[in-house]
Parts: C-alpha cells; sequence; structure tokens
C-alpha cells in the first residue's frame, strides 16, 4: 500500500456512540455541546461551593471538570477524521483551558 493509511473506527451502532462520533450532527457541534452542558453544570455547582465556602468540594469538582475535558478530547480524536488530528487536538484543547480557567475565574466572583 502506497500512500498514507488512516486507522478509521466503524461507525457506532448505539445511540449514544452515534452521538458522540458526531454522526448526525458533525463533530464540532458535539463535542461543544457536552463542553458548554459540562461548563454550566460546573459554573451552577461551583458558585453555590465558592459562595459557602466549601473549598474541598470545589477543588474535586475542579479535578473533575478536567478529567471531563480529557474525555471530551479523547472522543475528538478517536472520531476526528481531517488530515491532521494532532492540530486539531491542540487548538481544541487550547481552548477547552482557556475556558476552564475564565469559568474558574467566573466562580471565584461570588466569594
Amino acid at each position: 500500500m502506497t500512500g498514507s493509511s488512516t486507522n478509521h473506527s466503524p461507525a457506532p451502532d448505539s445511540a449514544l456512540g452515534r452521538f458522540l462520533s458526531g454522526a448526525n450532527y458533525g463533530l464540532a457541534r458535539t463535542y461543544w455541546t457536552l463542553y458548554w452542558i459540562g461548563a454550566v453544570i460546573f459554573f451552577l455547582i461551583g458558585s453555590v461551593l465558592v459562595a459557602e465556602r466549601n473549598w474541598v468540594p470545589y477543588v474535586i469538582l475542579l479535578v473533575v471538570t478536567i478529567a471531563y475535558s480529557f474525555v471530551l478530547l479523547i472522543g475528538v480524536q478517536r472520531f476526528y477524521r481531517g488530515s491532521d488530528p494532532g492540530k486539531a487536538l491542540a487548538r481544541i484543547a487550547m481552548l477547552f483551558l482557556l475556558l476552564n480557567l475564565t469559568n474558574m475565574l467566573l466562580t471565584f466572583s461570588f466569594i
């Protein structure tokens, strides 16, 4: 075989697998929707925890949010079909990082 061979995974059979793969919605819309759902949940719960000064649960929530971002990035890596997945992952990871930091700072406004 000549040329580049890519390792594509077969189309998922489950409804959740199709949603996560972006089969019906497009991959970008899928991971951004899942990211914003997680970000809103973090903001709501984090704001309450900061207002009540519950720092240990807040730190646990931060760790869970970072882990959730990595899970989303793994999903993007798995289902990305473009020519340069590293470039796409780097850009998406940087956006997730900046948005997570902004969200964290916004929750601190409730001190």
